[in-house]
């Protein structure tokens, strides 16, 4: 079961202020806000209730635990014993915490991508049902059968504090995985406790308990957030709970639930922000009141309840919990006892072979029926090892020993101890199988801990002086939660140092469990080819749920580059090459997850919160952040217009397209012809069908159209068909497909296929072509590059002319200043860094000598035009005023 205990110093900087009491036990604090030290804090208590339960006086620790302590309104009366009391009470907030840790992952962490947590998700499940069947087995025929729940759960701060001791034998990806393995065995074990430890049911007290939980919620749509009302009405549930005769401990997971969860709101952020900018130019209580509340405001309720009551949680309420519970007299009739008893061997094989067994059974069933895959580089003997940890069932096994033993002590005494043998046998076999994965390693050297290659300020991302004399790299994926949540860390780093610092950023997407990380890495890249690579990069993270093809187009139009050009990059893949050499590095590095660090050269294998970070930068030496896009979109720049128009009766129809127009030629990927198995696995999915000439396969208005393969035969996708400006895009023949990214978009076609030439077509339908390209990844990937070529080539269709020139030019410059103050789209396509534009000069008939060279969207070509002449050619008739095209004309050129 899930303990909490984090890594991070809630306070953001530990060291108190002062020379009081709490600045000299800050480094005893320090400690203890560690995974290993809340675990070492809990097997303390344990053994102290073990010793004080077996020492001389261990008559006491009994009749201490069942003192009686009872409350009194008037007639009514609560009395628990002080153990209920610890077990009823106080670990209501614990099973809150629990609650509030799996509302958030399952509204903004690892368990809101479904495919990512099946398999921990399907191993929890054969985690839970394998130990209760071993257990059952043992117990056969005898009423103690019925106390299988002891032996399902996982107590996670002991498995993340054995892991913290193992240390590099764990990689990251495996704490990941145990992490939301524990995450779904939280949800396990509490529906367990729900619906299999419930006393007799009472209904009134139920139905109170429903009520308070109600105008709870209507506090929340009331928008009141602050706790005294939420502390009432949550005692009252409580109170209600312990009535009904359900486990009271529910009604903290339950309002947990409730409790509201989502990622920081940027613009709540940016108010905080200004509130406390405010403070700081007139401090006053009004202002410091606001700017607190403001800040308060931005960060869910959840998480701001999770971080006031995980430290009590750890630190108080769990070890008085294992003092109070773990306490068994180690008599030797009672070891005599358990050593024979089906109770104590059934918890002891249950917890340590079989949560062993369930795991690694559920997590090979998920990866062969193909729900998922586990992170390269995961060997079967770590796992084993994570698996085995995963038989530490002290926190939740206590609990359930509590419930399903209750009035028989002699039993509850031999479950004990075996909760505690099979904890530490667990631990053991854990460790050594993560040592026999250590010893197990190919040989040869060490894995490597210094920088290959060292920073280079002419290739690498640098933020900050090139040669400043602090050095932070980080190799990170986009898509990697773990690597979004640092980007703070790193923003506190670097405004601590400022300018005595270079930060520097290199690729390493994990593309087995981040499927978009890849190409958020190449936009990253492409940005970077127009001098906005740090400006993409912190927009990418701060959207790191928007990283489809369309999202990364509409982040490059937001941070203001040039669309059609960042579009055409994308689809050919053309910084594909840039991103391996950074994932080339990692692995000469010795990275294996992300994020990864490196101080000063070497691996940093530390803690990378912004303490640990600038202690490490600090130890290695004697020794402004750049803009950042508000992300809120306004005043960014969009991406323009692409729909059809309002139909003109007036307007003259075109004549039929001729049936003899040739296929048009692939440019950067963007007309691709499919081989035998992608045609073959397309047809598996989806419908033949013959069409004849005119008939449109989709046309300009529809709702939505279906991914189509052209078999043979020839369509054409047409702009504007039927009217008298309608324009050709392109002609599909055998073998290749129809669409655009508005094939997954929810907005009306704005284009229409026609067929030329007789055709057979395979249709797959919306959902189909996602099975098909979970198939087929390379498929997926070589269509989405398509699709986004293709874009950029509409794009500049869509535009009303075209620069071309040097892109740093006064003279392309001002052409395009020109285009912005006449309210016309524009494209500039830079003959030095554009690879087609050498080839589109050529189309033109043009060379360096007239550059910059002005392509209207009527195809007349302008050489070096002037102002006058631009506002002469948008005025006399080649427009039709509201930035539409006009009807296709031959190039015609002006001198």
């Amino acid at each position: 079961m899930r303990a909490p205990g984090g890594t991070e110093d809630p306070d953001g900087q530990s060291s108190p202020g002062g020379r009081g009491l709490l600045a000299r036990v800050a480094p005893l604090r320090r400690s203890l806000r560690t995974e290993a030290g809340s675990a070492g804090l809990l097997l303390a208590a344990a053994v102290a209730a073990l010793v004080w339960a077996n020492s001389p006086v261990g008559d006491s620790y009994s009749t201490f635990w069942h003192t009686e302590f009872a409350l009194r309104w008037g007639g009514a009366e609560l009395a628990l014993d002080l153990r209920h009391w610890v077990n009823d009470g106080l670990m209501v907030f614990f099973f809150f915490v629990v609650g509030l840790e799996i509302k958030r992952e399952l509204v903004i962490g690892e368990l809101t991508d479904r495919r990512r947590a099946a398999v921990p998700a399907l191993a929890a499940v054969t985690g839970l049902a394998v130990p209760a069947l071993v257990y059952v087995l043992f117990n056969l025929g005898d009423e103690a059968a019925s106390a299988w729940g002891v032996v399902i759960s996982t107590d996670t701060a002991f498995l993340l504090g054995v892991l913290a001791l193992v240390g590099p034998a764990c990689p990251a990806p495996l704490r990941l995985f145990l992490l939301t393995l524990a995450i779904a065995d939280d949800v396990g074990a509490l529906t367990v406790i729900a619906l299999f430890y419930t006393d007799e049911l009472r209904l009134l007290p139920l139905a109170l308990a429903v009520l308070g939980l109600t105008l709870m919620l209507g506090l929340r749509y009331l928008r009141v957030w602050r706790g005294p009302a939420y502390l009432v009405l949550g005692l009252g549930v409580w109170l209600a709970m312990v009535e009904s005769g359900v486990h009271p401990t529910l009604a903290g997971v339950v309002i947990a639930l409730f409790t509201p969860a989502y990622g920081a709101r940027r613009e709540e952020v940016a108010d905080a922000a200004r509130l406390v900018r405010a403070y700081q130019q007139s401090p006053n209580p009004g202002f410091a009141r606001a700017a607190r509340l403001s800040i308060d405001r931005s960060v869910s309720a959840g998480e701001r309840l999770q971080q006031l009551w995980q430290p009590w949680t750890s630190f108080v309420i769990l070890p008085v919990f294992a003092l109070a519970n773990a306490g068994v007299p180690l008599t030797a009739e009672t070891l005599r006892a358990a050593a024979s008893s089906p109770v104590t061997l059934g918890v002891v094989a249950a917890l340590v072979l079989g949560k062993l067994v369930g795991i690694l059974a559920g997590t090979a069933l998920a990866v062969r029926m193909r729900l998922g895959s586990l992170a390269p580089g995961l060997t079967g003997l770590q796992l084993a090892g994570g698996a085995a940890l995963s038989g530490i069932g002290f926190t939740i096994s206590l609990f359930i020993v509590d419930l399903a033993f209750r009035g028989r002590d002699r039993l509850g005494d031999e479950a004990r101890v075996g909760v505690l043998v099979a904890s530490v046998l667990a631990a053991l076999l854990g460790w050594a199988l993560f040592r026999v994965a250590d010893l197990r390693r190919p040989p040869g050297p060490a894995r490597p801990s210094l920088l290959d290659p060292p920073v280079d300020p002419a290739r690498d991302h640098v933020r900050g002086p090139a040669d400043a004399p602090l050095t932070l790299v980080e190799y990170g994926d986009f898509e990697c939660p773990f690597c979004g949540r640092a980007t703070g860390a790193i923003e506190e780093v670097r405004e601590r140092f400022g300018d005595r610092l270079r930060y520097v950023f290199r690729h390493l997407p994990l593309v087995d469990v981040h499927p978009h990380a890849r190409l958020a890495a190449e936009a990253a890249e492409a940005a970077a080819a127009q001098g906005r690579f740090w400006e993409m990069h912190d927009r990418l993270f701060a959207a790191q749920d928007r990283l489809t093809p369309g999202d990364l187009l509409e982040h490059a139009a937001a941070i203001g580059l040039d669309v059609p050009r960042f579009a055409r990059d994308l689809g050919a893949g053309r910084h594909a090459r840039r991103v391996q050499e950074d994932v080339d590095s990692a692995e000469a590095s010795g990275v294996e997850g992300t994020p990864t660090f490196f101080v000063h050269g070497r691996r940093h294998t530390g803690p990378h919160d912004a303490d640990s970070l600038a202690a490490a930068l600090l130890a290695g030496t004697d020794a402004g952040p750049l803009p950042v896009p508000t992300g809120n979109g306004v005043g960014a720049r969009v991406l323009p217009a692409m729909g059809g128009r309002g139909e003109d009766p007036a307007r003259p129809a075109a004549p039929p397209l001729p049936p003899d127009l040739p296929e048009t030629p692939d440019r950067d990927g963007a007309f691709p012809r499919l081989d035998d198995a992608q045609v073959a696995l397309l047809a598996r999915y989806g419908t033949r069908r013959t069409w004849q000439p005119g008939e449109t396969l989709f046309r300009e208005g529809d709702p939505g159209y279906e991914f189509q393969l052209v078999l043979s035969g020839a369509v054409a996708v047409v702009e504007h068909s039927g009217s008298a400006d309608q324009r050709v895009v392109s002609v599909h023949g055998p073998r290749r497909f129809l669409g655009e990214l508005d094939l997954f978009s929810d907005r009306p076609v704005f284009l229409t296929a026609v067929v030329l030439r007789p055709a057979e077509v395979v249709t797959v339908p919306d959902a189909r072509i996602r099975q098909a390209f979970a198939a087929d990844r390379a498929l997926e990937e070589l269509v989405l590059r398509a699709f986004l070529v293709r874009r950029s080539i509409l794009l500049e269709l869509a535009a009303d002319l075209r620069v071309v020139g040097r892109g740093g030019s006064g003279e392309t410059t001002r052409l395009r200043r020109f285009a912005e103050r006449s309210g016309l789209t524009a494209v500039v396509v830079d003959v030095e860094a554009d690879d087609d534009a050498r080839a589109l000069l050529a189309d033109l008939g043009v060379t360096d000598d007239d550059l910059p060279v002005v392509v209207w969207r009527s195809g007349r070509v302008l050489r070096r035009p002037t102002d006058a002449e631009l506002a002469a050619l948008v005025g006399d008739g080649h427009g039709d005023g509201h930035g539409r095209s006009v009807p296709p004309t031959p190039p015609q050129e002006d001198t």
